[in-house]
């Protein structure tokens, strides 16, 4: 079983080990500490990211599911990790985007900069989107199976009323707006709005089709889609954390990616060997992981504005927590009903 289990992490570990020493044989032991800092900061980030992924996977066709693990890994560290982020910078530092790429190889600190005024944009569209993920998949009534009896149930028969979780996400944006500094204040609603519209898009056109043969292809289509934006809100919190960590593009590529390659491999992992059908309180433990991640995103906006930041091993940790916390109690139900 477990020489099973590891034939999943083989390859992230050999890649992993030829990354680190091509890092340690170019550039020193120092830039391959940072990598491997900044591939565990990725790992400790996206791991609620691999079980959320893992149940979406399900509903992809053979050929959409290679897609997203092969090319689709291309996208999230390369499109989001890098093009996202300097995309972002070029808009919100008002310069063309071959500048910002000039500032990003040749002059880290000045893409630092740039990357310190894009960043409440980039924390409000991703924590949005990420609250509405949490949002989506508590408020259901059709949900029968409730970790946190008390909460979830509330949640669930909550979930009657019409665009309940709409309503909620939209009144935080705008809290949220009403203590940002004013020049911000446009840009946030804008990102915020953005980040619900695009999770309330993705998510409707994959629950909306029907089961037939062309419908689920397109079913498909659209989860894959939102597997993307999902991935990508997960990974713009440690982008924006790496720079606290290096300021060299490359180490921060190489860490993230590979750090990506793990998720990747543990997606797969739970989603080949029906895990969170065992362990079922994992996907609970996943959402809440979501929702408190979407929230630090949020919250990390006017805490910046006096000067505070919330370190990316704090977020990391509550993340491991809250997941570590819901395997606990999933095989804790599984040996009561054995």
């Amino acid at each position: 079983m477990n020489r099973r289990l590891l034939r999943y992490l083989a390859f992230p570990l050999v890649m992993c080990g030829f990354g680190l020493a091509a890092i340690l044989g170019f550039q020193g032991l120092e830039a391959a500490w940072l990598t491997l800092v900044l591939l565990l900061l990725e790992v400790s980030l996206s791991f609620d990211n691999a079980v959320v992924n893992a149940r979406v996977l399900d509903r992809l066709t053979p050929g959409q599911q290679s897609f997203f693990l092969t090319w689709g890994l291309v996208i999230p560290v390369f499109g989001v990790r890098f093009l996202g982020p300097l995309l972002m910078v070029a808009i919100a530092g008002q310069v063309g985007l071959g500048e910002a790429l000039d500032a990003a190889l040749r002059h880290p600190n000045e893409y630092r900069e740039l990357l310190e005024i894009a960043e409440p944009r980039i924390l409000a569209f991703g924590g949005m989107f990420l609250l509405m993920v949490f949002f989506h998949y508590f408020f259901d009534d059709a949900k029968t199976l409730h970790w946190w009896q008390a909460l979830e149930r509330r949640l669930s028969a909550a979930g009657r009323i019409e665009a309940l979780e709409v309503a909620i996400a939209l009144i935080i944006l705008v809290a949220l707006v009403f203590v940002a500094p004013v020049g911000l204040r446009g840009d946030l609603m804008v990102s915020g709005v953005l980040g619900v519209v695009l999770q309330l898009l993705t998510t409707s056109l994959a629950d909306g089709f029907d089961s037939g043969p062309q419908m689920a292809v397109r079913s498909g289509i659209a989860s894959l889609i939102y597997l993307e934006l999902l991935d990508a809100s997960f990974s713009l919190d440690g982008t924006i954390g790496a720079f606290a960590i290096t300021d060299n593009i490359g180490l921060i590529m190489v860490g993230l990616g590979l750090g990506a390659l793990f998720i990747r491999s543990l997606t797969l992992m739970l989603s080949r060997e029906r895990a969170l059908d065992h362990l079922i309180y994992l996907e609970h433990g996943a959402h809440y992981a979501i929702g408190a991640l979407g929230l630090v995103m949020l919250a990390g906006i006017p805490l910046a504005a006096h000067h505070i930041h919330v370190p990316e091993w704090l977020t990391g940790l509550i993340g491991v927590l809250l997941l570590a916390i819901a395997l606990w109690d999933s095989l804790r139900q599984r040996r009561a009903s054995s």
